[in-house]
């Protein structure tokens, strides 16, 4: 899911921030990056990548913000502009939020240092990301904003990925309904014939009993062979009587 997402910078004019913001990426699991007409990219770029040289080598060099994000379905732009946003801003989270969810490409753009995105570029945005940080000092580099993005996307990824290892282990461990069903009946029936269920009162709340106790499948397999067993033993003394 992480390697549709694509970061992009615009134009920017310090090389150290391609190899700071790359090392960012890499830190979190982003590996795609794109460069909008960069001033170089040169040794202070691979310098400052620490470790993630391969994401500024392999990095897309291109020469305008359409090109850049020509396949991507979603663009989303950083913006310390909010009074003309206010309908499509989000915030890092819940853009993260977003992104994982989405299905298809997806392309986050950071503006050039001084100026940022220019507001034609913003309009080409289907949302804006700004960073609320505090008000009276809200300055950032542009790699500490590659970085904030980059945490939150990677948060969410995991949110995500451990929803679905928790669905998946519960398909896996935990009975169905029908199996639930069947243990209840089978229950029911022993229970009966022991005279120890007299009405359907007893019965509820033993159901309330193993639904809080969120029985897995061997345990349920286990009860469901002690019912057997006592059902062969209550036959076996019909037998002998």
């Amino acid at each position: 899911m992480l390697e549709n997402i694509r970061i992009v910078l615009i134009e920017t004019s310090h090389s150290g921030n391609i190899g700071s913001a790359a090392r960012a990426m890499k830190t979190m699991g982003l590996t795609q990056l794109c460069l909008v007409s960069p001033k170089s990219v040169d040794e202070q770029s691979y310098a400052l990548s620490a470790g993630a040289e391969n994401i500024v080598k392999n990095a897309r060099v291109v020469d305008s913000f359409d090109e850049a994000v020509d396949d991507c379905s979603l663009v989303i732009g950083t913006s310390a502009r909010l009074r003309h946003l206010q309908n499509t801003l989000i915030e890092p989270r819940e853009c993260a939020e977003k992104v994982v969810a989405y299905k298809g490409k997806i392309a986050i753009v950071f503006g050039r240092e001084r100026i940022g995105l220019t507001n034609e570029e913003l309009l080409k945005c289907h949302y804006h990301l700004n960073i609320p940080a505090n008000p009276d000092y809200s300055s950032l580099n542009l790699a500490m904003a590659v970085q904030l993005v980059s945490y939150e996307l990677r948060m969410a990824f995991l949110v995500q990925n451990n929803k679905k290892n928790s669905l998946s282990l519960i398909e896996k461990n935990y009975p169905t309904t029908d199996q639930l069903a069947y243990f209840f009946d089978y229950t029911e029936r022993i229970y009966q014939s022991l005279g120890f269920i007299q009405n359907q009162g007893v019965m509820r709340k033993l159901k309330r009993l193993y639904y809080r106790a969120k029985l897995e499948k061997n345990e349920l397999n286990i009860l469901n062979g002690m019912l057997s067993a006592v059902e062969k033993r209550i036959d076996l003394t019909k037998e002998n009587n």
